[in-house]
């Protein structure tokens, strides 16, 4: 969560009312008898794709209409091509405001000056102590893409000054033709010049290769690849079965699940009408009272690319569960701490400062 910001409650909510909360309505919250309290919401639970794709342009060279002449090379594409593809992906969570659960809570008697810990939009946190942090993924920092000599530069003068482009090819690929063999000569020892140790000799080599790259990719083409992170968020409300999610365009990318351009990937979301167990030790933590929180469920989610499962994943969810008031005895009577996870709204702290028997 971000920028957290701490209500002291001391208020006092008509008069003789014990401690409490209530849901609050839309139209209570936009009226003029609203009681006294603090507002809060509890969070939904949404979950971002991380797509990582890469992006593959390859542009021809000026002689590619000759590279089966002069090379012979027929696979040498002649039009510039795009081609996106999916290398990666991986899930994670976070929780959202749930405007359906709004609620106003009055503190009185040990509890009066609690501090309760809301979000910036408003969803609890936590009660008298420090809000869990969640563990998000680094996002995706791509490398710095290498520059690439402009191969023109490597061109002899004789292919420069020549009157048309067949010709300038033609003296390229005997100027590649050249280059192949005297590295060879060099790699046999039979090269007229040879250098005088393994340093020089691997110098040598290096820039032969440079060379003769720049000069082939003036047949062959440039290809360039860039890899960018792109997150689809899904917050489902009910279950989804084998349910278009987003596509990937060989052409364009990720696109919308409309555009049937894509090849679709699909969601499924699949109750299992299963509860987080949550275990509390104190006898006196009634329900007459306190703060409402989360139980979430548990939902299978699977992804697939066209018929193809990808992965499956157990997540507790909060709109997939029910909402329970917690904690009335204990904040009535002691001074208690309470933690809410974040993103499904479940308590993961609760404890009480109860005196000791004597």
């Amino acid at each position: 969560m971000r920028l957290l910001r701490t209500l002291l409650t001391a208020l006092l909510l008509f008069g003789s009312m014990t401690i409490g909360a209530q849901p609050v309505s839309s139209a209570l919250l936009r009226s003029e008898k609203m009681p006294e309290g603090t507002v809060y919401y509890l969070p939904k639970t949404a979950v971002h794709f991380h797509l990582l794709t890469e992006k593959k342009t390859y542009t021809p060279g000026i002689f590619c209409q000759y590279a089966e002449r002069y090379l012979q090379r027929k696979d040498i594409p002649q039009e510039k091509q795009t081609e996106h593809r999916l290398l990666k992906f991986q899930l994670s969570l976070t929780g959202i405001r749930d405007t359906s659960k709004c609620f106003i809570v009055n503190l009185k008697g040990k509890s009066a000056t609690s501090e309760i810990k809301l979000s910036e939009d408003g969803v609890l946190l936590a009660v008298n102590d420090t809000p869990k942090q969640v563990q998000q993924p680094l996002p995706f920092r791509a490398a710095p893409r290498q520059t690439t000599p402009d191969p023109l530069k490597f061109l002899s003068a004789e292919a420069m000054n020549a009157g048309s482009m067949a010709r300038k090819a033609e003296l390229t690929a005997l100027q590649i033709a050249e280059l192949q063999e005297h590295r060879q000569l060099l790699i046999t020892g039979e090269a007229e010049e040879m250098p005088t140790d393994k340093a020089q000799l691997q110098l040598m080599l290096d820039e032969i290769d440079r060379t003769h790259e720049a000069l082939l990719s003036l047949f062959t083409g440039i290809t360039v690849c860039d890899t960018t992170e792109q997150v689809v968020t899904l917050c489902p409300e009910k279950e989804m079965k084998r349910e278009v999610f987003f596509r990937i365009s060989k052409q364009l990318g990720v696109v919308d699940k409309d555009d049937l351009a894509g090849v679709p990937f699909y969601v499924s979301i699949e109750d299992l009408h299963q509860q987080s167990q949550q275990q509390y030790d104190y006898p006196e933590n009634k329900k007459d009272g306190g703060f409402y929180t989360n139980v979430p469920g548990i939902v299978r989610l699977t992804l697939y690319r066209e018929d193809q499962q990808l992965a499956t994943y157990n997540y507790a969810f909060a709109q997939f569960g029910f909402t329970e008031l917690r904690g009335g005895s204990l904040f009535k009577k002691y001074p208690t701490q309470m933690i809410l996870n974040p993103i499904t709204g479940a308590i993961e702290k609760l404890h009480a400062e109860m005196p000791e028997k004597k």
